[in-house]
């Protein structure tokens, strides 16, 4: 394996790790994020339903006509934007009293036009749900012909009245604005993922730089220390072949210089070595070289006298 695939394989683990958990927990984060959302939104409604309603039935206690609470509530919530969410008033007959489009004032909500569910049960007609003139809070869901979107809606009766308050919340917005601000937080959190993980990229480099150098120095110590070893050991080789060769040399010589010590002859076909030492004197007869012992013996030698004085001459030489 490559040196720069232990960091680069090390850097792609931990950003896969990362990458994974954080793409799961930010699926849980929108998730519980946007359960929470529509829960708030659903107590919003029924605190603000509640809290208009509670108006109204002061202005009624307090005696002012019904036609001019209706003129009020129309005037203060007329032309305000209806895409996020707004504040209308019904009867309980299904006619629109107040909105913030004057169009759509006396217009009656027709039966089965669409439904209305209150937590997670079975649905009801919308138009049933005006009529209990109970303060309710759910999804109302249109027909599929409508052409708009589900909202939250929550109705508070009016007491005095056969009024219904009604606040809504368009589902399709906040989903929207939920999936805005997953993004952003999605942006934020990979561009700093992205950094952390770059910079811990450059760290597990410059360690483990640090530690290959590390490992680097320790082997070239141990490459020096097997060097300097090994001229040793060949200088050690090289002493010992050196004295081997000077003791055979020295054992050669010796024997050499012993050899020549001796003078070889026959004597009834017995081969005779002689001790220079034990000579007592060389004469010639009948051109035939003899030697005397000290002892008496005489022995004939093939040599001449002039073999035998260069020999003498050697070996004083050798010896000086």
């Amino acid at each position: 394996m490559k040196k720069i695939n232990l960091y680069t394989i090390t850097f792609f683990a931990v950003s896969i790790v990362i990458l994974l958990i954080s793409f799961f927990s930010f699926r849980y984060l929108y998730s519980s994020s946007k359960k929470d959302v529509f829960n708030t939104t659903f107590e919003a409604g029924k605190r603000e339903s509640r809290e208009i309603g509670k108006l109204l039935e002061l202005q009624l206690k307090q005696g002012i006509p019904k036609e001019t609470v209706i003129q009020n509530l129309q005037s203060s919530i007329v032309n305000t934007d209806t895409q996020s969410g707004f504040i209308c008033m019904y009867n309980q007959s299904g006619i629109e009293l107040c909105h913030p489009n004057p169009a759509l004032i006396g217009r009656k909500v027709d039966k089965n036009s669409s439904e209305f569910i209150v937590d997670n049960d079975k649905p009801f007609d919308f138009l049933e749900i005006l009529n209990s003139g109970k303060a309710s809070t759910g999804i109302h869901n249109f027909n599929k012909n409508s052409n708009r979107t589900s909202e939250i809606v929550s109705f508070y009766p009016v007491e005095g009245s056969n009024w219904m308050v009604a606040s809504h919340a368009n589902i399709e917005v906040i989903e929207k604005q939920i999936s805005d601000l997953y993004l952003t937080f999605l942006i934020v959190f990979l561009l700093a993922t992205l950094s952390i993980l770059g910079i811990s990229f450059f760290l597990i480099r410059m360690i483990y730089k640090k530690y290959e150098n590390q490992k680097n120095d320790e082997i070239r110590n141990l490459n020096d220390e097997v060097n300097t070893l090994t001229a040793i050991n060949t200088q050690l080789h090289l002493i010992h072949e050196k004295h081997r060769e000077s003791t055979h040399n020295f054992v050669s010589d010796e024997a050499t210089e012993n050899s020549k010590k001796r003078i070889i002859t026959y004597h009834k076909d017995e081969l005779i070595s002689l001790e220079t030492s034990d000579i007592a004197y060389f004469f010639l007869e009948n051109n035939i070289v003899y030697i005397k012992t000290c002892s008496g013996n005489q022995y004939s030698i093939n040599s001449s006298l002039d073999e035998l004085i260069k020999t003498d001459q050697s070996q004083k030489l050798g010896r000086k």
